[in-house]
């Protein structure tokens, strides 16, 4: 009788546990710029994710991997993303795959991911939108597997090379569901006659088509878009940020009602190409990018006005007297501006859906939110959607690598906060186990694992100042960065590698975040010290995560930097 006393006592303990551990939310967007929000700045109006800041936390200072797969798989992982295979800007897909392990573009098996170390500490993980993160169906499918064939030259295809790809997908790496992507590119909208890639766990899924949408599908290069027919056309259509939201919702609310806390991770594929939104709200946009010097100005005083930026703060500007823009570009750049902004609103309104699900569920008060972008808003927008930082996606320049993130909780997060305490997309793993009372395992799947790369960002949550990291590194196809205890920030080889390498000698640029956020100052030749201590810092993490000459990598397959 002692020992079922001490054993209901135990589950009872347990259970209490369970019931005070948050449930948590991560909702990733795909190619939003730093200050799109309204409540980052913007003339986007995103009223639903404003309110998320008023109530919750907004960081100034935070980073993702520059790119969409090596932030997902730091995302999934807690560690750097060429552990996971995501190296140099790798993104996930066949086309992408090399042998080397820091280039595989798949994530490894015996690699714990977020969902996997959740569900072990009594988590029901779900997902829905972008993997990313390779793997594939090829298994039980002679016609995948020849295409594989085709597209891997000089590689034998065994059992293991196909179990491996189907231990990538989300299903085989922790979530209880998943609804989504598992390649990275495809459009928004889909009518009943069309075919598409959203899979339910591990099986075709079945799209629910019960809206009307007024359908603008801009492209530029047919060769690259081919999908073309809904362009202007009113009809019942899929559109995937209202899709992943449908079903994101169906998941929340079932699992709202069993008694064990939830992990959500909701990855839109906006407002990432190809450009896609409902043509009333493209319409609604069209007049506000009018004025374009006006657009950018407007939106560092939006920063300013929020805390964000101070006015005496100066930035590059995009759009300076000089830039000449003829009138059918200007025109061009301002249709795929307001389709942009059109899709970062249609996420708003989704974000908007979700919070009510919580609050109707009675989930939203235990419930930890967590709002981001993988990487800056894309080239196709210059760097207008990042300003006051420099660069956009694929660069390691600010633009390039930081996003505005918010976060809400209301028992623990204090309204309004602003946060210069440096978070790196990494932290949400040893974040969430934390929060969940689990631990990391010290082997999985047979083999040792190495300490993560990442910390909590529990303190900063509930109101502490955490200190930088020592060092923040980034990488993407020959450029490098490195951020040193939050302030000193060194570029090698900015840009493209492919047009600094016809350039004699390494290109350095040295900047003081602290003074110069926006990097308008080059210090490397007044600091040559610093600059040599970071570089060596970046050859020993090069090093140690596997990460090749990119001038090699090229000669291994040329078509690497496309």
């Amino acid at each position: 009788m002692m020992k079922w006393n001490v054993l209901l006592a135990a589950v009872g303990a347990a259970a209490g546990m369970a019931a005070e551990r948050p449930n948590i939310v991560i909702i990733l967007t795909d190619d939003s710029g730093y200050s799109d929000l309204g409540c980052y700045g913007g003339e986007i109006d995103t009223p639903n994710i404003d309110r998320m800041a008023r109530s919750g936390l907004r960081f100034r200072n935070f980073y993702n991997n520059g790119r969409c797969s090596p932030t997902r798989a730091s995302l999934m992982t807690g560690r750097d993303s060429a552990f996971a295979g995501f190296a140099a800007g790798t993104l996930g897909g066949w086309n992408r795959e090399m042998k080397q392990p820091a280039y595989r573009a798949r994530l490894p098996y015996d690699l714990p991911t977020i969902a996997e170390v959740m569900k072990a500490a009594g988590y029901r993980t779900m997902m829905t939108g972008k993997w990313h993160l390779g793997g594939s169906l090829m298994k039980g499918q002679p016609a995948r597997q020849a295409w594989w064939k085709q597209t891997h030259p000089g590689w034998e295809l065994t059992d293991a090379e196909i179990e491996a790809d189907f231990n990538a997908l989300p299903p085989q790496r922790g979530f209880d569901e998943f609804f989504g992507l598992v390649e990275g590119e495809t459009h928004q909208f889909f009518t009943a006659a069309d075919k598409h890639e959203y899979l339910e766990g591990n099986e075709h899924a079945r799209l629910k088509i019960d809206r009307e949408y007024n359908m603008n599908c801009f492209y530029k290069k047919k060769d690259r878009y081919p999908y073309t027919p809904n362009h202007g056309k009113t009809a019942k259509a899929f559109y995937g940020t209202d899709g992943m939201t449908d079903r994101a919702i169906e998941m929340i609310e079932e699992a709202a009602a069993q008694p064990e806390p939830f992990f959500m991770y909701i990855a839109y594929r906006a407002p990432h190409l190809p450009l896609q939104a409902p043509q009333e709200l493209v319409d609604k946009y069209l007049s506000r990018y009018a004025d374009l010097p006006k657009v950018e100005m407007d939106r560092v005083a939006g920063l300013v006005r929020e805390g964000l930026w101070t006015a005496e703060t100066s930035f590059r500007k995009y759009f300076i007297p000089a830039r000449k823009m003829p009138e059918e570009k200007k025109k061009e750049y301002q249709l795929r501006a307001a389709i942009h902004a059109a899709m970062v609103e249609k996420v708003d309104e989704n974000v908007g859906k979700v919070f009510q699900t919580l609050e109707k569920t009675g989930e939203l008060d235990n419930t930890l939110v967590i709002y981001l972008s993988d990487n800056g808003a894309a080239s196709h927008l210059g760097d207008l959607m990042n300003v006051p930082y420099y660069g956009c996606k694929a660069l390691m320049w600010e633009g390039g690598t930081k996003t505005h993130c918010i976060a809400q909780w209301p028992k623990v997060i204090k309204p309004g906060t602003i946060s210069d305490s440096v978070g790196w997309v990494g932290d949400f793993l040893p974040t969430c186990l934390e929060l969940a009372g689990g631990t990391y395992p010290s082997e999985f799947r047979g083999s040792k694992t190495a300490p993560l790369d990442g910390r909590s960002l529990l303190p900063v949550l509930k109101g502490e100042t955490l200190a930088p990291p020592e060092y923040l590194f980034s990488n993407d196809k020959g450029q490098q960065g490195v951020i040193y205890k939050g302030r000193w920030k060194l570029l090698i080889e900015p840009g493209w590698y492919v047009l600094t390498s016809k350039k004699p000698g390494i290109e350095y640029e040295l900047y003081d975040l602290k003074t110069d956020p926006a990097e308008k100052t080059n210090l490397a030749k007044q600091k040559p010290e610093l600059v040599q201590q970071l570089a060596e810092a970046c050859r020993n993490w090069q090093k140690r995560c596997g990460i090749e000459d990119y001038g090699e990598m090229l000669k291994i397959r040329s078509d690497f930097s496309k």
